[in-house]
């Protein structure tokens, strides 16, 4: 029945957001740290340093956010088959899902980022008012293309990641009018960006080559695990060689000084 497939669809997209918010919890420590950390700069009119910390925790957002942004969109399948247990067509909508809300992992990390960023500078009330408004047109968005047979509930996923890019423009522009260290905040959430697309296209290639060995059908575990582990070991190598992260964006993260003398930073 009509009833039976829309319950299904939406167990699906409702899984699929499950694990699109699970990267974006890791952005909380970071926001957590520096509203204190660049409230205490503010008072002590350290400008300076205010900028500086603004952009190492952007750096952080980017290094944490990307790669799972690019590794859940690479590898929506295989991760919806394993955690998902999904088969079949249930399996190829999940995908869909999945590869749009992987895409929106870099956005919703980049807006409780951003959020912080101008709540520490006493602008607590811009955020709300961007989520609003952005939300209206999210709505509006997602009731036009889900009533559209040909996406259907992928106009859910299209919905929200337009309404989260609409949200981060508007945030990026309020803290260059706003924020007098005018701090280079895109530039920096971007720093990662080669790093995690050279993983993206080795975990793709490395799913593409266990799929032709152990087939399409195969060991859910392998062809999710191994090329998930071989991205893990790419970025790390990136990012050292590339030199993408710092001794004091280091110090952003839990354990950072550990972090930092495993990096030799």
């Amino acid at each position: 029945t009509a009833q039976k497939a829309a319950t299904t669809l939406k167990g699906l997209y409702n899984m699929a957001q499950t694990i699109f918010n699970m990267p974006c919890s890791f952005i909380v420590p970071i926001t957590v740290s520096i509203i204190p950390a660049i409230t205490s700069y503010l008072t002590l009119d350290d400008h300076e340093n205010v900028r500086e910390t603004e952009e190492s925790a952007a750096r952080i957002t980017g290094l944490l956010s990307l790669p799972c942004a690019v590794g859940l969109t690479v590898l929506a399948r295989p991760v919806m088959a394993l955690l998902g247990g999904y088969e079949g067509e249930q399996l190829e909508l999940s995908a869909q899902f999945m590869t749009l809300l992987g895409v929106a992992v870099f956005f919703q990390s980049t807006l409780q980022f951003l959020h912080a960023v101008l709540q520490a500078h006493g602008f607590v009330n811009i955020p709300v008012i961007h989520m609003i408004s952005a939300g209206i047109v999210r709505m509006a968005l997602v009731y036009i293309m889900v009533g559209n047979p040909a996406l259907g509930l992928l106009g859910a996923p299209i919905g929200a990641l337009i309404g989260l890019l609409l949200i981060m423009v508007l945030d990026l522009w309020a803290i260059q009018r706003k924020v007098p260290q005018k701090p280079k905040l895109l530039k920096n959430l971007l720093r990662p960006a080669i790093p995690a697309l050279a993983m993206g296209v080795v975990v793709f290639f490395c799913y593409r080559i266990l799929v032709a060995l152990l087939g399409i059908d195969g060991s859910r575990v392998l062809l999710a695990g191994i090329p998930i582990a071989v991205g893990v070991v790419v970025y790390f190598v990136c990012v050292v060689l590339m030199k993408t992260i710092t001794r004091k964006d280091c110090l952003l993260l839990p354990k950072g000084e550990k972090i930092a003398k495993l990096l030799h930073l």
